[in-house]
């Protein structure tokens, strides 16, 4: 299989045939010769530097051959799906407030939504969010 067909899957079309489909313009005679010509001359050389390719690299190929206690890289590619070994420990946590550090009411065109920022536990001040003012009540009316 060529190269270019190979890569996109389909034959390389020569100048001889980039007509359109359904056109009926035939190019001079001996134009195709001298495309049909050159292809086979291009064809020739990617065959040759083929096949100087794979025997330099036959050439250095060796087998592979391991003893008992040899160290080897694995290369592990991940499959499809997922395999367990075993039930591993949940290491998910429930995020709680701890405490309300400030107050603000976001105007938008036509209302007014009341917002409170809420500092997380396991979280840094810095890391406090603004969170809906009815929703924080109504999950944790503790708070307020």
């Amino acid at each position: 299989m060529a190269p270019y067909e190979a890569l996109y899957g389909r034959r390389c079309r020569s100048p001889a045939h980039w007509y359109e489909t359904g056109e009926n313009q035939i190019a001079a005679p001996d134009f195709v010769e001298s495309t049909t010509e050159a292809v086979k001359l291009i064809q020739k050389r990617m065959k040759t530097a083929q096949s100087r390719q794979k025997s330099y690299v036959d050439r250095r190929r060796r087998p592979l051959e391991f003893k008992e206690g040899d160290y080897v890289f694995l290369k592990v590619a991940p499959m499809k799906g997922v395999m367990r070994f075993g039930k591993k420990e949940d290491l998910t946590y429930q995020e709680q407030p701890v405490q309300i550090l400030d107050r603000k009411d976001k105007a938008l065109r036509n209302k007014v939504i009341p917002l409170v920022k809420v500092l997380w536990r396991n979280h840094k001040v810095e890391e406090a969010t603004w969170e809906r003012e009815d929703e924080m009540r109504a999950k944790y009316p503790h708070l307020f």
